[in-house]
């Protein structure tokens, strides 16, 4: 009896000791992580690519094409950002609504592309490509009676962007009663046919050609005429054909420049 009492004691012992050990303290409950919310793309820059021509028109009704990439304040692209193109001159060029430009006139025109705030403009030219066969370096010059001048008949090509010459015949004529033919040199463009028999009336014809065709101003031929009597006296110049390498007439892109000569005793 005792030793089953004693049993009975430890046992309970050993229960109490396991339920009345350290005690710990309880785990907070973990707070939920509130999510983050994605920011909202806004267009903050344009990309302006230009995909298609130039940015120089070299005539009316050319065309040329612009792209957009929108880009958000993270530098991503927003592929579906609407954007609205306008220009500032549409009497010179006009924008349609996905970016292509039409030459209208002669001028300057800033296309713009606008996304929300965000905008990239570019300029454009339309210029419309023209070549000046001039009478000498100047509009005028001044020479005694038996006194010689030397007129280059120059082709400016400074405004003939994107046109070649190959092709050039040109009439100088003059007052002879005041100027005489003296005698001419061709220039450094290709070969001249001449025709000089009407110098002794004032006229004076040159056929040139330049197979792989010229973009660069250039001498034609050089005049040497005399002064024969005292006067004012025009000498001009008259282009009846010019073209291209690839035998395109340009003849409706000619200026052309005479020259004033006075003669005196």
């Amino acid at each position: 009896m005792k030793n089953t009492l004693a049993l009975h004691t430890l046992l309970l012992s050993l229960v109490l000791w396991s339920c009345g050990g350290e005690s710990s303290t309880p785990t907070s409950p973990t707070t939920p992580t509130t999510p983050t919310t994605p920011t909202t793309p806004v267009a903050t820059t344009i990309q302006l690519n230009l995909v298609e021509g130039d940015y120089t028109l070299p005539g009316l009704n050319l065309t040329a094409r612009f792209t957009a990439v929108v880009k958000s304040q993270t530098g991503a692209t927003m592929s579906g950002a609407s954007v609205t193109w306008t220009s500032s001159d549409a009497s010179v060029a006009t924008v349609s609504s996905d970016g292509l430009v039409t030459s209208v006139a002669v001028g300057t025109a800033t296309i713009t592309a606008s996304s929300g705030s965000a905008n990239a403009a570019a300029g454009m030219t339309v210029a419309i490509p023209e070549f000046t066969v001039m009478v000498g370096e100047s509009a005028t010059s001044s020479i005694s009676v038996n006194q010689e001048i030397t007129l280059p008949i120059k082709v400016d090509m400074s405004k003939a962007a994107g046109v070649d010459i190959a092709s050039l015949q040109v009439k100088v004529t003059w007052d002879a009663s005041l100027l005489s033919f003296v005698s001419y040199t061709k220039g450094p463009f290709g070969t001249a046919t001449t025709n000089a028999t009407g110098t002794s009336t004032g006229t004076f014809i040159a056929n040139l050609y330049d197979g792989t065709g010229q973009k660069a101003s250039f001498n034609a031929l050089i005049l040497k005429l005399k002064g024969v009597a005292a006067g004012p006296v025009t000498v001009e110049v008259e282009v009846t054909t010019a073209g291209t390498e690839l035998g395109k007439s340009v003849l409706d892109k000619v200026k052309v420049r005479n020259h004033g000569v006075t003669v005196s005793n």
